[in-house]
C-alpha cells in the first residue's frame, strides 16, 4: 500500500510538473505572439530606410553600440512608435533563428516639397508635413514655387487651395511621370505651370479637370521622350493640348 502510495504522489508530481510547464509555455507564447517579444538577439538590421537614419532607428528601440546580446526585448512599443511616425508607411519584422532580427520599413514617399518659413516641406497628396529639411540636398519629388508656408510643423497640413490642386495633379501622375517634374509654379494669375528637368514647360492654367491633364501629361511625355520630339512646351490650359517645338 505503501509504495502504490508513494508511485501516486509521484505520478501526480510529475503531472503537476508538465501541467506547469505548458502553462509557463503557453503564457510565454502568447506574450510572444501579442506584444512581440524576441527572447534572444544578437544581430539586428534595418532594410528600406532612406530618410531615417538607422542610428535613429536604433535609439527609439533603445539599442546602444556596444552592448551586446538582448535577451527578452519587447518590442511593442518600439513598433508602435516607428508605425505613428508620419515618415514612415509601414513596418515589418523578420526573425531568423536563432538570434537574427530584420526591421523592414517601407517609408512614405512625398509628392512635392514646399518652402516655409523654417525650411522645406516634404508633403503627402493631402498636403500633410512629413518633414522639414533645411535645404533641399536631393530632390526626390517636384518642388512647388510661387507659394511659400507659414509656421508649420510635422503632422500640420497646409490648406492652401492651390497648394492643394497641385499636390491633387502630382498624386494623380504614375511615378516615372512625377520624377520627370522638377517644379510646378503657381500664378494667381495664369494658374500652374509645370516644369520637367529637362526644360519643357508644361501650362496647366486653372487648376481644373485635374485627373484630365495628369492623363494628358503622362501620355504626351511619354510620347515625347519615345520619339525623341524636341518640344519647347506643352499647353493644356485648353480643351485640345498644344504642343511648341524648338526651332
Amino acid at each position: 500500500m505503501e509504495s502504490a502510495g508513494r508511485t501516486r504522489k509521484k505520478k501526480r508530481w510529475l503531472f503537476e510538473k508538465i501541467l506547469f510547464v505548458l502553462i509557463l509555455v503557453g503564457i510565454v507564447a502568447w506574450q510572444a505572439y501579442s506584444r512581440p517579444v524576441y527572447f534572444f538577439l544578437q544581430t539586428v538590421t534595418v532594410v528600406g530606410n532612406q530618410k531615417i537614419e538607422t542610428d535613429e532607428i536604433f535609439r527609439m528601440a533603445g539599442f546602444s553600440a556596444g552592448s551586446g546580446p538582448l535577451w527578452f526585448w519587447d518590442a511593442r512599443d518600439f513598433l508602435g512608435a516607428l508605425r505613428d511616425d508620419l515618415r514612415v508607411a509601414e513596418v515589418t519584422t523578420e526573425y531568423g533563428w536563432p538570434s537574427v532580427l530584420t526591421i523592414h520599413i517601407k517609408e512614405r514617399s512625398a509628392v512635392a516639397h514646399l518652402a516655409s518659413q523654417h525650411g522645406f516641406l516634404d508633403l503627402d497628396s493631402n498636403g500633410v508635413v512629413l518633414s522639414i529639411a533645411h535645404s533641399l540636398k536631393k530632390m526626390d519629388a517636384p518642388l512647388i514655387t510661387g507659394y511659400k508656408a507659414g509656421r508649420v510643423f510635422p503632422g500640420m497640413q497646409v490648406g492652401d487651395a492651390g497648394v492643394g490642386a497641385v499636390l491633387d495633379y502630382l498624386a494623380a501622375l504614375d511615378k516615372d511621370t512625377r520624377d520627370k517634374l522638377s517644379e510646378v509654379n503657381i500664378s494667381a494669375k495664369t494658374g500652374a505651370v509645370a516644369v520637367t528637368s529637362n526644360n519643357i514647360k508644361i501650362q496647366l492654367g486653372p487648376l481644373d479637370r485635374i485627373r484630365n491633364k495628369a492623363r494628358l501629361t503622362q501620355d504626351i511625355l511619354q510620347d515625347v521622350g519615345v520619339k525623341a520630339l524636341a518640344v519647347d512646351s506643352i499647353d493644356l490650359a485648353h480643351e485640345v493640348p498644344v504642343l511648341r517645338f524648338k526651332r
